[in-house]
């Protein structure tokens, strides 16, 4: 039987297609991408913003332009009806939770206006934007988290009532929720984590930052490395998501306008945000590497068990 030309991919559509996911594979690109969802211009206060070098920041330009995925309108670089489709079926679907324009500057004000946002009344337009980017409605925050810090603590709590699983995906390499994960995975419950590099924050930098903050950080972080209830992975992710019992949700929200920035967090008790959310996280294991943190503790050994050292007689 003869293959259906109406099914066949024509070489050229290939090659298109793969030169496009290898443009947006790329940091600088993608945030290019993103940010050409409302349109930028390419004036100097841009690349101050945004801290891109001319070479790069011209260079990724172009190369979408190129591609057919941005063009210049009116003195700002804007999607075309390609990268528009591009934008909404393959970028903005839980890869990267967008927040409107006048969103973003509300979320500003009460930032700036409150020292604890964790019992703030969020607005609606706001959880609406989030409904829009993952497809599910009828969302109800349960707590509004103004930093990490904050969000990670929440979370962590969450971990020790856990009843059968967990995982999440995180650009933090964070003691906090690695110990909560570990007594967890030590109750016989299921712990998956998948843990990403953070704006130049390599694995290995985090660990030793964890090192100095904690003085038990070296032997958790061993133990979960090789405990049979714990799996670990690695990739780059766009923001930080967890997942408890199929049903709590602890969702980190990055600035649109800074993307590599922690914006705020939220809390949900959600089933159909939770189910999206750990079909999405299934997908970025599939495509993760191995995880990185037991070679970098057995590469850097005397090194980081030095650190500890010091710092257990620091907090002694």
């Amino acid at each position: 039987m003869s293959q259906d030309d109406s099914t066949t991919i024509s070489p050229e559509v290939e090659a298109r297609a793969r030169n496009i996911h290898s443009a947006l594979s790329n940091g600088d690109s993608l945030r290019i991408f993103n940010l050409a969802a409302e349109g930028i211009d390419a004036s100097t206060s841009v690349l101050e913003k945004y801290q891109f070098t001319k070479k790069r920041y011209y260079g990724r330009l172009k190369e979408l332009v190129d591609l057919g995925l941005i063009v210049k309108e009116d003195g700002e670089y804007r999607h075309t009806a390609l990268g528009n489709l591009v934008f909404e079926s393959q970028v903005k679907d839980l890869e990267q939770i967008l927040l409107k324009r006048n969103n973003v500057t509300a979320v500003v004000e009460m930032k700036r206006d409150n020292h604890s946002m964790m019992n703030q009344v969020i607005p609606r337009d706001l959880i609406m934007d989030i409904e829009n980017s993952t497809g599910v409605t009828n969302l109800e925050p349960v707590k509004f988290f103004d930093n990490w810090n904050e969000l990670s603590m929440d979370v962590s709590v969450e971990i020790e009532m856990m009843k059968k699983d967990f995982c999440v995906a995180s650009r933090y390499v964070d003691f906090r929720t690695a110990d909560a994960a570990l007594r967890a995975a030590k109750k016989g419950c299921k712990v998956t984590i998948l843990h990403s590099p953070r704006n130049g924050l390599s694995t290995k930098f985090q660990l030793m930052g964890n090192l100095m903050s904690h003085p038990k950080a070296l032997s958790v972080f061993k133990e979960l490395t090789t405990h049979p209830g714990v799996t670990l992975h690695e990739s780059i992710i766009p923001y930080s998501f967890a997942v408890i019992d199929s049903q709590i949700v602890g969702l980190e929200i990055v600035n649109p306008e800074d993307p590599y920035s922690f914006f705020f967090g939220l809390k949900f008790r959600n089933e159909g945000l939770a189910t999206k959310l750990v079909s999405h996280f299934e997908a970025l294991v599939r495509n993760s590497e191995k995880d990185s943190i037991a070679a970098v503790i057995e590469s850097n050994k005397a090194v980081l068990e030095k650190s500890q050292s010091n710092n257990q007689l620091l907090t002694n």
